[in-house]
C-alpha cells in the first residue's frame, strides 16, 4: 500500500513535467473518463483524508479559516485551501491543478471549493450536474448526465488537442470492472463470523479503489489483498479476537481516532463490519454502452438519494452482514451524510429491533471532539447491545 500510494502521488508530482495535465476530481466522478484521455486524476478529498489521518486537518483548516473561510466548511475543504494559501505543508504541498473536474452528486460544497479553487489556480473548471434520484432510477437524470459526459469529453478534447479514443475508454472501464469485483468481494469476508476483515481495514485498503480505479495497478492490489485474506481464513486469523457482534458503521470514519475507535469496539469484542462509505464504489459497467452504463453508475450513487432510499440502503446492508447494532456518525463535515440521523436511527431500531447510537464530531478536526462525550455515548450503546 505505501509503496502503491507514494507512486501516485509521485505520478501526480512529475506530471508536469511530463506533460501531463492535472486533473483534480472529485471522489464519485467517472476517472474512467480522464484516465482513458490521458491525464493524471488527483483527489484533493484524499488529500484531505491524509491529513486528517496524521492529525494535521486541524492546523491545514486555521490557515483557511485565517483567510475568511468559516470553520463550518467540511474539512477536506479547508484542508485543501489552507494548503493553497500556506507557506506551509505538513503533509506535502497538494498537486496544483491544470484543470478542475467536479461532479455535485456528493455535495453542493464540491462544486464550491472547486469553483474557488479554479480562480486561485486560474485553471478551467468543468462540473457535471446530477439531479438527485428517488426512490428508483430515473431513465430522464441518465440521459441528461449521458449528454454531459459528451460534453466533458469535447471539453477535454478542446484542452488537449487529441481526439478522444472510446477503445482506451472501454479497456479503462474493463480494469474498473475487474478492481470492483474484487474489492466487493474483499468487502464480503467481513460478513464471515469470525471475520478476517472489517471496516476499519477497509479503510485502510480503499486507496486504490479511488486513485487507481481503471488501471492495473487497482486491479493487481486486490488480487494480492484477497489472497492475503483467503490465507488468512485458512489459517484462522481474524480481525477481532473472541468476535461476539458484528456493527454497521455510517459513514466516513474519524480519521484522526481511527486507532482509538477501532480499540473500543474491540475491547467489546465487536467487529464494524460494514458500512455504505466502503461499499460505494460497487459499480459494474457496460462496456458495449460505456457512456451510458457511466451514466447509471454515477447517478444511481447512495449519496444521490433520497431520505426514504438511504434507510432502506443501510437496512439491507445490515442484514447482508447480519449486524447485531449500528453507530451512526453525525459529521459536522459532511452535512448530506448527517442530515436526518436521528430520525434514521429511531426508525431503523423500530424496524429493525437493533440497537443504535449516534455521536457527534468531524471527520477530521479534532477541535471539535470531545472523547468523554463520544466514549460516554459509546459505552451505553454496548451495554445496551451486551443486554440484548
Amino acid at each position: 500500500m505505501k509503496d502503491l500510494m507514494a507512486d501516485y502521488y509521485k505520478q501526480g508530482a512529475e506530471a508536469k513535467e511530463k506533460g501531463i495535465p492535472v486533473a483534480w476530481v472529485t471522489a464519485v466522478f467517472p476517472v474512467e473518463i480522464i484516465y482513458a484521455a490521458g491525464l493524471f486524476p488527483f483527489y484533493p478529498e484524499n488529500f484531505g483524508a491524509v491529513a486528517s489521518a496524521r492529525k494535521m486537518a486541524d492546523k491545514l483548516s486555521s490557515f483557511a479559516e485565517a483567510k475568511g473561510y468559516a470553520h463550518d466548511l467540511c474539512a477536506y475543504a479547508r484542508c485543501g485551501l489552507g494548503d493553497a494559501h500556506s507557506k506551509e505543508h505538513p503533509v506535502g504541498e497538494i498537486v496544483k491543478p491544470d484543470l478542475l473536474l467536479c461532479c455535485n452528486t456528493q455535495c453542493g460544497s464540491l462544486s464550491k471549493w472547486f469553483e474557488v479553487a479554479a480562480r486561485f489556480y486560474e485553471a478551467p473548471y468543468f462540473l457535471l450536474d446530477a439531479p438527485q434520484i428517488g426512490m428508483e432510477a430515473d431513465d430522464l437524470c441518465k440521459k441528461y448526465y449521458t449528454a454531459q459526459l459528451k460534453e466533458l469529453i469535447a471539453f477535454l478534447e478542446s484542452f488537449t488537442g487529441k481526439k478522444f479514443d472510446y477503445d482506451r475508454l472501454r479497456e479503462v472501464m474493463a480494469h474498473a470492472n475487474e478492481a470492483c469485483r474484487l474489492w466487493n468481494a474483499i468487502l464480503e469476508t467481513a460478513a464471515l463470523k469470525p471475520a478476517p476483515f472489517g471496516f476499519f481495514d477497509a479503510c485502510f485498503h480503499m486507496a486504490p479503489i479511488v486513485t487507481w480505479r481503471g488501471m492495473p495497478q487497482a486491479v493487481n492490489y486486490y488480487r494480492t489483498l484477497q489472497e492475503e485474506l483467503q490465507n488468512r481464513i485458512q489459517n484462522n486469523v481474524y480481525a477481532i479476537k473472541d468476535e461476539r457482534y458484528k456493527l454497521y458503521f455510517d459513514h466516513i470514519p474519524l480519521w484522526p481516532k481511527l486507532r482509538w475507535f477501532s480499540e473500543i469496539c474491540a475491547s467489546h469484542h465487536a467487529l464494524v463490519a460494514v458500512s455504505q462509505y466502503t461499499h460505494s464504489w460497487a459499480y459494474s459497467f457496460d462496456l458495449e454502452h460505456p457512456l451510458e452504463s457511466l451514466a447509471e453508475n454515477y447517478t444511481e450513487e447512495f449519496v444521490n438519494r433520497v431520505f426514504d432510499y438511504r434507510i432502506q440502503r443501510k437496512m439491507q446492508l445490515m442484514e447482508r452482514y447480519n449486524v447485531d447494532g449500528f453507530i451512526l456518525f453525525s459529521n459536522r463535515s459532511c452535512k448530506p451524510n448527517a442530515f436526518g440521523l436521528y430520525d434514521k436511527k429511531n426508525i431503523i431500531s423500530s424496524i429493525t429491533g437493533l440497537p443504535g447510537v449516534v455521536f457527534e464530531a468531524d471527520m477530521s478536526d479534532l477541535r471539535f471532539f470531545s472523547e468523554a462525550q463520544v466514549l460516554a455515548r459509546l459505552e451505553s450503546f454496548f451495554e445496551q447491545l451486551e443486554s440484548a
